[in-house]
């Protein structure tokens, strides 16, 4: 039983405040400093927009700057905050653990 509760600690633990909407797909109307994942050559990465110029777009991936081409870009998501992931999934795990240990020990 001690596993479950671990378990279920360790999904809450690392839920993401976090969701991802997808916009046009259009480089040019991001705004810089900005958090994005982006789909390019068959991988997606997580960057921070700074700028883009006439064939590539400048940005931080995993704290290194770098450049993607703007042809090889397939789909742009965009960060938003979640209320939902930030309130609704605590609280529905905290349920969830209630009626655990009320079933368990009943």
């Amino acid at each position: 039983m001690k596993n479950i509760y671990a378990l279920v600690t360790l999904l809450f633990l690392c839920q993401s405040c976090f969701t991802y909407k997808t916009i046009h797909n259009d480089p040019y109307q991001l705004e810089a400093g900005k958090t994005y994942k982006v789909k390019h050559d068959h991988k997606v990465s997580k960057i921070v927009f700074y700028s883009v110029n006439d064939s590539t777009m400048q940005v931080v991936e995993q704290f290194e700057k770098r450049e993607i081409p703007v042809k090889d870009i397939t789909e742009i998501q965009k960060r938003k905050f979640s209320i939902v992931k930030t309130v609704g999934l605590p609280l529905s795990v905290a349920a969830g653990l209630v009626g655990l240990f009320a079933l368990t020990y009943h």
